[in-house]
């Protein structure tokens, strides 16, 4: 007898269906991408126990005739591709057949559909893989399946399932995403009676953004575009203060599918650099449309992941989309911002500008021209000055040496971003903040995370450049290590030599600096390259770019003036017009905002001069 055989067809379901149907949110993702592609503009989706005992999805797409409904649940049956020249060109979501027959094998399912406007419609009912005999029903055009008992003949799944409300909000996410790449499709999610969502369907993404999202978010995303020879690129991207604890909040969408593409995301994340702080990542639905045969879409189960031939092209109009976008855009965060509605009214999306300049885009509210009032100086301490802080009991010097005083009239920046206002300095909080009047209001501004945002921007510059000004020691400085650090030093040290910093082994874990650049912050030695060895043991082995990137930030974080320190008028205006020169100053190198702006308007409404 022959040990090898041939599985059932029953049986070679069950297995795909471990593959493809996961949970309910597997099988609604399934379905609904079957009414995509049959050109339905609404779909309705309708759950019972989030989808375990009951999952309908209806539509009003092209439907099946009464064969082709009866082929349908066979095992790769399809009408999306013909021969393997098709596979190179595949433009709809679904296309290898295995969908219908791998939910049909885990549950029990029943078709209702038509392909014609006479009201004639096919009903097929399938228990476990046992299909029933096709009868015929009334339905206008479009298609109902429903999905009952998900798993009820396979109960080691059934019993991996998680509670109610986690497999609601992976019903939910699938949605929420199909509604981003196809914002010309209403999308409606009913749960036993309550609605969780509910797109418009007016083919504006921005408005398929307000619908998932709310208004807060909406109202700071930034439109993205950009195009060559290859790829067509669209979206929105959220302003840097807009923020999530992980990038699930990232949707790459291509030719309208929803990918995972760990390459791209990081490019997102890179492109946004500095803007982000630690641990978060931004809100962001990139669009890219592109030939199919650029694309093996063939690589997974659920076709989430994908192959791409020009990657590093694609990434490359990423960054510079994203760039692009935020150089047109002032990122300084308001001091308060809207109430968010996760499911507004139909009306307030409507109001929805998809220029989305204005802050508050859903409130039409009368403001009054902003009044600029003289003001009187405040009296600050001249140079010599000496005063005494009640607090601390102590005296000292109110001159700040490490920020240069600045003479010459404001220059225009030279970067293309949109520039900053023209900020006044008035007075300091603390000397900690900065607080600064302009034409449309007030601003508070970081002075620690200002500087340190200028000094970053110096420091990668001119580690950047390959001649540096060495500053040789006439006694060589004694760097000590532990053993680990002694091995990281080794093999950074030819990177560190091309900066200017010359180290060479004094036997044992102790080495000798005989020469740094002369633009190395003011500071011990022997502190940054602790700082930058510590950075490299968390991180491990790193490029020549990354190592550079982590040590202007240590080293502009190390030389940056404090809290507490506090700065005379002219020092202020000083770090303000450095600040004006950066590239990036809305955040510190770290992600933390350097500015905060207090509008005239919300300035008056406060005061209640405006109702």
């Amino acid at each position: 007898m022959a040990t090898i055989q041939i599985l059932s067809d029953h049986l070679a379901n069950q297995i795909a269906a471990g593959e493809v149907v996961e949970r309910p949110a597997s099988v609604v993702k399934e379905l609904v991408e079957n009414a995509i592609d049959a050109h339905a503009t609404k779909i309705e989706v309708v759950l019972i126990e989030g989808g375990i005992t009951s999952i309908r999805i209806s539509d009003n797409g092209v439907g099946m005739s009464f064969e082709d409904a009866k082929l349908a649940f066979e095992r790769h049956a399809t009408s999306k591709i013909r021969s393997e020249r098709d596979l190179t060109t595949i433009r709809t979501l679904g296309f290898r057949g295995e969908a219908l027959p791998s939910i049909a094998s885990v549950a029990r399912v029943e078709l209702v559909t038509s392909s014609d406007d006479l009201t004639l419609a096919t009903t097929i009912q399938i228990d476990g893989g046992t299909k029933q005999e096709a009868t015929t029903t009334s339905r206008v055009r479009g298609t109902d399946v429903i999905v009952r008992d998900l798993f009820y003949n396979t109960p080691a799944r059934l019993k991996y399932l998680k509670t109610i409300s986690t497999e609601i909000s992976h019903v939910a996410d699938v949605i929420g995403r199909l509604a981003l790449a196809h914002p010309t499709i209403s999308f409606h999610l009913q749960h036993q009676g309550r609605e969780l969502f509910r797109s418009t369907g007016d083919g504006k993404l921005l408005h398929a953004i307000l619908a998932l999202y709310g208004k807060q978010v909406a109202s700071q995303m930034v439109k993205i575009k950009a195009e060559d020879s290859d790829f067509k690129l669209s979206g929105y991207i959220g302003k840097p203060e807009l923020t999530r604890a992980s990038r699930k909040a990232i949707t790459i969408l291509l030719n309208g599918r929803y990918v995972r593409s760990i390459p791209l995301t990081n490019t997102i994340l890179a492109a946004y650099g500095t803007l982000l702080p630690a641990g978060r990542y931004p809100i962001g639905v990139i669009q890219i449309e592109m030939d199919p045969k650029l694309v093996d879409v063939n690589v997974h189960p659920a076709k989430l992941e994908v192959r791409l031939s020009k990657e590093k092209e694609l990434a490359q109009l990423i960054t510079n989309a994203i760039k692009a976008a935020f150089q047109q855009k002032t990122l300084i965060p308001l001091a308060s911002q809207p109430k968010q509605e996760l499911f507004p009214p139909k009306s307030k999306v409507e109001q929805l500008e998809l220029t989305n300049e204005q802050t508050y885009p859903f409130v039409e509210e009368k403001k009054s021209p902003p009044v600029i009032r003289e003001t009187k100086a405040v009296p600050f301490i001249e140079k010599e000055e000496v005063v005494r802080h009640e607090t601390s009991g102590t005296t000292r010097s109110e001159i700040s040496p490490d920020i240069p005083l600045k003479t010459e009239p404001r220059r225009e920046s030279n970067t293309t971003r949109m520039p900053l206002p023209e900020l006044l300095p008035l007075a300091q909080v603390h000397g900690t903040y900065i607080v600064a009047q302009s034409p449309d209001g007030l601003y508070l501004i970081d002075q620690h995370a200002a500087q340190e945002r200028v000094y970053y921007e110096q420091f990668l510059a001119k580690m950047k450049k390959e001649d540096h000004h060495v500053q040789p020691l006439l006694i060589p400085l004694t760097v000590e290590c532990t053993s680990s650090d002694a091995l990281l030093l080794e093999n950074y040290m030819e990177t560190l030599k091309a900066w200017g910093l010359e180290l060479e082994p004094f036997g044992g874990n102790t080495f000798l600096l005989r020469s740094y650049p002369d633009w190395f912050p003011s500071v011990d030695v022997q502190p940054v390259l602790s700082e930058i060895m510590e950075w490299l043991r968390s991180h491990g082995r790193v490029n020549t770019t990354e190592l550079r990137d982590a040590s202007a930030k240590l080293m502009a974080c190390k030389a940056a003036i404090k809290a507490n320190r506090h700065l005379r008028v002219d020092e202020m205006e000083a770090l303000i017009e450095d600040l004006e020169k950066c590239e990036t100053p809305y955040t510190c190198p770290h992600g933390r905002p350097i500015l905060v702006h207090f509008s005239t308007y919300e300035l008056e409404k406060m005061f209640k001069r405006v109702m």
